[in-house]
């Protein structure tokens, strides 16, 4: 990573964090009343919450800084980026995005 990069990935880091142990990201899917939280419990949180988020508009303000650290970093990221139902659904869990992916499968075939 260039020093560039990770100090980017840093600021995005401590938004995030910011958005959602602070209140700021107030919303659905906000986790500003878990800041009492070990790091462990805190991701064992962020990992097990489902929200709704079938599209973009939908997808809580406290998760974006997530997907936009995920982005910051170059390192594996044509190889390795998720596609846009897989990002969508890694950070919301909402099965209709599932279940959109499992129909436009099939009609494809």
């Amino acid at each position: 990573l260039s020093e560039e990069e990770m100090t980017e990935a840093k600021k995005i880091f401590d938004y995030a964090l910011e958005m959602n142990t602070s209140g700021q990201g107030n919303n659905i899917g906000s986790y500003g009343t878990q800041s009492n939280k070990t790091w462990d419990e805190l991701c064992t949180y962020l990992h097990n919450q489902v929200c709704k988020g079938s599209d973009w508009d939908e997808v809580p303000e406290s998760m974006k800084p997530w997907i936009e650290l995920r982005n910051a970093i170059s390192v594996g990221r044509s190889d390795w980026k998720y596609d846009e139902p897989q990002l969508l659904y890694h950070y919301t869990k909402d099965p209709n995005i599932l279940r959109r992916e499992l129909e436009r499968v099939q009609c494809i075939e």
